[in-house]
């Protein structure tokens, strides 16, 4: 049974999974007390995060004689620059953020039947896998949470602070502290889907596109399919300037060794999530990859036998510029971000999780 949900409920859930890290500019603030508390979040969830991080390094290197504290820190180190990197990239680019939303919620209130044919589509191909990852990361900082409290730990995490706490209201003020931080790091992973929605978008313009390639008969519908082409071609540029930024981390191993259950859950509910983020770019990326480069064929498919000279030039230009796909690129980094580049970066992975399980089995024996 497939869930019903509706355009704005989608952009909705979206918005709301990074309501903490002010990551989504507001179309229009409602008054000046909603400008300063979107600004004011950004600037907590920041400092919150730098504060736990800073505590996170220092315990990486008082632990590196501890394989557990060390993976354990590893981890919530990265996640935690993960999460100041994007947070960063997206306040650089609000406007450009701002305008590209913009542009998505003027769609979805305007959408016609062939429209809103596609969007069902795309909601459909992705609610779950959308649902499910964004709540997973949210019990992740959940499980580090109540863990404490189930177990003779003081803290979440394995944090060293620089002085020695002897007091309950130091303590509590740092617990508290890490709990914010875990939950605001949640808030600004999921900005990876955030990203997706973009990238979606792109793709469903690229196929309403198609659909109209097809119908083409005369050179006024040719040149509207032009136009449009190159509009949708200006948005994926200006979505590239912000997505290339927006970078992604994979963090340590669980299996390795013979860890306690309760930290293999917790590690390895990151490394899980580490491991989908690329996932969550690839999908799009790919399919932006494969609808834009259809835009060619699909033309091909109109009534063009009977159509000008000038029909047939303009429609050979269409199709040689559709011959270079729309793709995510960072040089020397991600060559093209794919599904085929995701299949190449996991074997990768695989390969040095079992090279890493091989040595820390050996220094155990």
């Amino acid at each position: 049974m497939k869930l019903s949900v509706t355009p704005q409920t989608a952009l909705y859930f979206t918005e709301l999974s990074v309501y903490f890290v002010s990551s989504w500019p507001p179309l229009k603030y409602k008054n000046k007390y909603h400008k300063f508390l979107f600004h004011f979040r950004w600037w907590l969830a920041f400092i919150f995060i730098f504060l736990f991080l800073l505590p996170l390094l220092n315990g990486l290197y008082k632990h590196q004689n501890d394989p557990l504290k060390m993976i354990n820190n590893t981890c919530l180190s990265a996640a935690a620059i993960q999460a100041l990197s994007k947070m960063i990239i997206c306040r650089m680019h609000w406007p450009r953020l701002k305008m590209l939303h913009r542009k998505i919620d003027k769609f979805i209130n305007n959408a016609d039947e062939l429209q809103n044919k596609y969007i069902k589509k795309y909601i459909d191909r992705g609610i779950i896998f959308h649902g499910f990852i964004t709540t997973s990361m949210y019990l992740v900082s959940l499980v580090f949470i109540i863990e404490p409290l189930l177990q003779s730990r003081p803290f979440p995490t394995d944090s060293e602070y620089p002085f020695v706490i002897k007091y309950k209201a130091i303590h509590q003020a740092i617990y508290i502290q890490q709990i914010c931080a875990l939950i605001f790091i949640s808030s600004a992973l999921s900005i990876d889907f955030q990203v997706a929605v973009l990238l979606w978008f792109i793709g469903i313009k690229f196929e309403v596109l198609g659909e109209y390639c097809e119908r083409v008969m005369t050179d006024d519908d040719l040149n509207y399919c032009i136009n449009k082409h190159q509009r949708i071609l200006w948005y994926a540029d200006q979505m590239k300037r912000t997505v290339r930024f927006i970078t992604f981390s994979t963090v340590a191993t669980t299996t390795i060794g013979n860890l306690p259950l309760a930290v293999k859950f917790r590690v390895g509910n990151i490394v899980a999530n580490a491991a989908t983020e690329l996932f969550i770019y690839a999908w799009p990326g790919d399919n932006l990859i494969r609808t834009s480069e259809a835009i060619g064929w699909r033309i091909y498919k109109c009534n063009w036998l009977n159509g000008s000279t000038n029909m047939m030039k303009n429609l050979v230009i269409l199709i040689q510029r559709s011959q270079k796909p729309v793709t995510i690129t960072i040089n020397g980094f991600i060559p093209n971000l794919s599904l085929q580049y995701y299949t190449s970066f996991l074997s990768s992975t695989f390969s040095y999780y079992t090279t890493l399980r091989i040595i820390f089995s050996a220094t155990e024996n």
